[in-house]
């Protein structure tokens, strides 16, 4: 039957793959990409034997493969030492907010605080044995960059590290999956780090077979992440596509949080938080709260203004003030100022987008 050819093939690929373990690494890694391809393909046949066949020796594939990777990442490691010093000095995340500059979110914060600060700063009775895996999604602009940064001060003695998944994939055959296993082991060293990958959909989109470097790029991450639970690293991901991510991906989160529009509250507190951010200690006579609520008088039927649109109504407001003092040699900051710019300002976040978001079903 085709669906048994599928095993074959995979099965000849593994055998390859086991001959050439000690004598070509690179090469027997090649090899069991391909395997884990076709018995991915098994796994998803109607024939219930092929389909737990196809799973068992899925799981080999990964196992041996996590082997392989894991030595290669070590040579590769230590040939480029300065280079991961200098790549790890630029991703701390480095941030003085904590979770308590944070106005609501209380659900997020408490997964967080479950999951991965409790299990650091605090002497618990019992060990949760599971991967502290935890993904955060939804739309753009609405803080779970934020999140990660505040983040970073309530993990004790942990540090945590930021990439951008767009920065880790490479044109070149196999160079992606390389750069994931690096980055991976580089953390394995230390104690208690955290790894941040933004736009984790750029990684782990759903797989088509006629790729097969995108497949392979999958296949390393998900070796990566099933590892991650012999090491004190926790994974943090962030997507505003979180339909586009592979389904084996999503399964290897214990929590997916969503991140929804800011409220009422927490408008006031990112306004607040930019103005003065931007005016560096100089504070107008504001009253933030009618600011709030002017917005939430603009956002008609289920639009909804962003993070990222605050941001931009305070930095627009400000450009006029300048010009003003620039122009006539005075300006003024009021919350009339402000009134208009929100007025010319649409909100980014569509009632259609929020709805995909509020559906997706996790």
């Amino acid at each position: 039957m085709l669906e048994e050819l599928i095993i074959e093939k995979g099965l000849s690929y593994l055998n390859s793959s086991r001959k050439l373990r000690e004598t070509d690494s690179l090469n027997s890694l090649r090899q069991l990409y391909l395997a884990n391809d076709y018995f991915v393909k098994a796994m998803l046949e109607n024939n219930i034997n092929v389909r737990h066949r196809g799973y068992v020796f899925y799981k080999e594939t990964q196992q041996e493969a996590w082997e392989i990777v894991s030595n290669l990442s070590r040579d590769v490691g230590q040939h480029v030492a300065g280079e991961s010093d200098d790549w790890t000095d630029k991703t701390v995340v480095k941030s003085g907010y904590t979770f308590d500059d944070i106005i609501g979110y209380d659900y997020v914060k408490e997964k967080f605080r479950v999951h991965i600060i409790y299990p650091r700063t605090k002497k618990m009775p019992f060990k949760i044995k599971a991967n502290n895996t935890v993904l955060m999604y939804g739309p753009p602009g609405c803080g779970k960059s934020f999140f990660a940064s505040a983040l970073s001060n309530e993990i004790g003695e942990g540090t945590m590290y930021s990439i951008d998944a767009s920065n880790i994939l490479s044109k070149y055959y196999g160079e992606s999956s390389r750069n994931i296993s690096m980055i991976f082991d580089m953390l394995k060293g230390n104690e208690n780090n955290v790894l941040f990958i933004d736009e984790i959909d750029a990684l782990s989109m759903k797989r088509d077979f006629s790729d097969p470097a995108a497949n392979r790029t999958i296949s390393t991450l998900l070796l990566q992440i099933d590892g991650i639970d012999k090491t004190d690293i926790n994974l943090i991901a962030a997507t505003n596509k979180p339909d586009l991510i592979d389904e084996a991906i999503m399964n290897r989160f214990n929590s997916s949080l969503y991140i929804p529009p800011p409220d009422k509250s927490s408008k006031e507190f990112i306004f607040d938080l930019e103005v003065k951010r931007q005016l560096e200690g100089h504070t107008p006579d504001l009253d933030i709260g009618k600011i709030a609520s002017h917005m939430e008088d603009k956002e008609l039927e289920g639009s909804r203004f962003s993070g990222r649109d605050i941001r931009k109504i305070v930095t627009n407001t400000l450009e006029i003030a300048s010009i003003d003092y620039v122009v006539n040699g005075s300006f003024s900051i009021d919350n009339k100022l402000f009134y208009q710019m929100i007025d010319e300002v649409v909100p980014s976040l569509s009632k259609k987008m929020l709805k995909k978001y509020e559906e997706f079903d996790l």
